[in-house]
């Protein structure tokens, strides 16, 4: 029988704001690193859904605009990367449905109707641009990174 020798290695772990997994220091440092920037933030999936978790945990009844925007700048994301499927009406109105402003469903019409679909990636980049500024400039992404940095602070050194 061989002998296998294991090195054992100690991971700390941090709840997770709604106490159902459990995150290494590492990554809470990773995603505290991210939240410097609200695009960076968005790109990354673990640190979105934690910031989607984040904001819900929050709220009593009617998602706010911050969540919102969060849905409106994801399901861009989800059209984007759909790139041979035909952008139709059905794809304005799903936006329409999470809270899309009128005058952004009017740009991404027009557009649509124009049938490029360079001109319709160009709107929802747009779209996206504006709802990371909104997110950007919510108390709700602030009290996220300060939730991230609170948690950082309970972690031993």
């Amino acid at each position: 029988m061989a002998s296998c020798s294991y090195k054992e290695k100690v991971v700390r772990l941090v709840k997770c704001f709604c106490g159902c997994s459990d995150m290494t220091v590492e990554e809470v440092h990773r995603i505290y690193t991210l939240t410097n920037s609200v695009h960076e933030t968005l790109l990354d999936a673990e640190a979105t859904k934690l910031l989607r978790t984040f904001m819900k945990l929050r709220r009593s009844g009617d998602k706010n605009e911050a969540e919102q925007h969060l849905e409106i700048y994801e399901k861009c994301a989800e059209f984007l990367k759909e790139a041979q499927r035909t952008f139709t009406q059905d794809e304005v109105d799903e936006l329409c449905d999470l809270g899309l402003p009128y005058d952004s469903e009017q740009d991404l019409s027009k557009r649509m109707l124009g049938g490029q679909r360079s001109d319709i990636s160009l709107g929802l980049y747009r779209i996206q641009g504006k709802c990371r500024n909104e997110i950007e400039a919510s108390s709700d992404f602030r009290d996220f990174r300060d939730a991230i940095r609170d948690k950082m602070r309970l972690v031993p050194k």
